[in-house]
């Protein structure tokens, strides 16, 4: 049988508290589930039982917003790969959603800078999507298109692939964020 086991009847969930809400209270209290890095009900359960969530530190927020944009960034060009059967996005897609993302894994030292450029790197990310959308409907790519594209992607991850070369930097407030990224591979950029 997989799955989890059953809980104990005393630990079971089973009553179910209504209540009602403004716009701005619901709103508000979203918000602080969404800081708190919580679903809506476990933390609104923790709040009622004088629990208080610790909030998620803004640069982990910051790490998850960019893991995110370049795992979708390298999707949508592994996509423009099978659509079009053009391999010039190949080598990105596996620098940006392989190497890229596993240097910057753990380098919270690099939070400012992501959240410097992460406005750029989201933007570029629409950019790739849209086109890779055009190419899953089996619309040509322009190779002109193409080349301005990836050359917009490599001039706004330049920053970031530049700062994953250096040695990371020891921050105070995490004592653990000290593990070095693998430096061996290939610079795609």
């Amino acid at each position: 049988m997989a799955g989890r086991r059953p809980k104990a009847p005393e630990e079971r969930r089973t009553k179910v508290c209504y209540i009602r809400l403004t716009e701005a209270e619901w709103r508000k209290i979203q918000s602080d589930a969404i800081d708190a890095g919580l679903p809506f009900a476990t933390y609104v359960r923790s709040r009622a039982l004088g629990i208080k969530p610790r909030v998620r530190p803004q640069r982990d927020k910051v790490m998850d917003a960019l893991l995110y944009e370049l795992t979708s960034m390298a999707t949508n060009l592994g996509q423009l790969v099978e659509a079009t059967g053009d391999e010039t996005y190949g080598p990105w897609a596996n620098y940006v959603g392989g190497e890229l993302v596993n240097r910057v894994t753990d380098r919270f030292d690099l939070a400012p800078l992501i959240e410097r450029e992460i406005e750029a790197i989201n933007g570029i990310g629409h950019a790739i999507n849209a086109m890779a959308r055009r190419a899953n409907m089996g619309k040509e790519i322009d190779p002109a298109d193409r080349d301005e594209t990836l050359t917009i992607m490599r001039r706004v991850l330049d920053p970031l692939h530049k700062a994953v070369a250096k040695k990371p930097v020891q921050i105070d407030e995490d004592p653990d964020t000290d593990a070095s990224p693998d430096e061996g591979g290939g610079d795609a950029l």
